[in-house]
């Protein structure tokens, strides 16, 4: 774990070089930011990619010096390409070509096109300086951005690792500070995220017992919490619940229509049914 940990510090230290002529905060995001920071998140965390966003105006700039330094995105198709380049709050998945290790590059913490109005700017402006040109997200919106990626996500295979993100961060955060759970309910108000902490609150509670306030939990949405409990639980395929791939596709349901307005979410469904058919056809044949 600590060579992982090591790699990871390394790989922060290499993107920092690259992007050395870059005059812009560069803000690391989830697990790099929680090892980055030495942070109680961190430990026995393996992660595939580094996170981290800067702000669009730099965007093309940075993927730039990082394609210069080696980092290349794989090939994809034209609509893939206006996905991530129009709609997406990132861009392409860029890969080392020599060392394989993966950066997700963002410009924004949630999809811009995304019918929920979550203020990530303000969580942006509100970053703490770290020095070496990275930045992290504040102590409130560290808990908040790992609650957005989790609730606005229909990937569910690390959907209990992301829980647990949450748990620690809380408990080691509101340990320090005894007014932290009221700061937190006000800021997740602010940015547009009070349903989200009161249902991250009640998962979270569900599988870690974490101390969050009595009234979080008597916030009524047995529906969804239904839905996200039995997604974020055990995966193995021989002890998964029955119903997991029903809740499964619920939630791809909800979170495709919460990250598209109608005009783009026909215009997206019709090409991921246009594509599917495709691959039975090829497969078929």
């Amino acid at each position: 774990m600590e060579a992982f940990q090591r790699d990871v510090v390394r790989e922060i230290g290499a993107i920092e070089r690259a992007l050395s002529s870059l005059d812009a905060p560069r803000i690391l995001l989830k697990g790099a930011a929680y090892v980055y920071c030495s942070l109680p998140a961190a430990m026995g965390r393996i992660f595939s990619d580094i996170d981290f966003l800067v702000p669009k105006a730099v965007l093309a700039n940075a993927e730039s010096q990082l394609m210069c330094h080696g980092w290349l995105a794989g090939r994809l198709s034209d609509y893939d390409q206006r996905y991530y380049r129009i709609w997406s709050h990132e861009t392409p998945p860029l890969t080392h070509l020599r060392r394989g290790t993966t950066i997700d590059l963002h410009h924004s913490l949630v999809m811009p096109t995304c019918r929920r109005p979550v203020d990530s700017q303000s969580m942006i402006d509100d970053a703490i300086y770290l020095g070496g040109g990275w930045w992290r997200l504040n102590d409130l919106d560290l808990i908040l951005h790992s609650i957005a990626h989790l609730l606005l996500n229909s990937e569910f295979t690390h959907g209990l690792r992301d829980l647990s993100d949450i748990d620690l961060l809380f408990r080691n955060l509101s340990d320090k500070d005894p007014q932290f759970s009221r700061r937190l309910e006000a800021r997740a108000q602010a940015v547009g995220l009070g349903d989200f902490l009161y249902l991250a609150a009640m998962l979270c509670h569900s599988f870690f017992k974490t101390p969050v306030p009595e009234k979080w939990l008597e916030t009524p949405a047995p529906f969804f919490f239904s839905l996200f409990r039995m997604s974020c639980g055990v995966r193995h395929p021989d002890t998964r619940p029955a119903l997991q791939d029903i809740a499964d596709f619920a939630l791809m349901v909800r979170e495709v229509f919460n990250r598209f307005p109608s005009r783009i979410l026909i215009r997206h469904l019709a090409h991921k049914l246009m594509s599917a058919t495709r691959t039975t056809e090829v497969a078929t044949n």
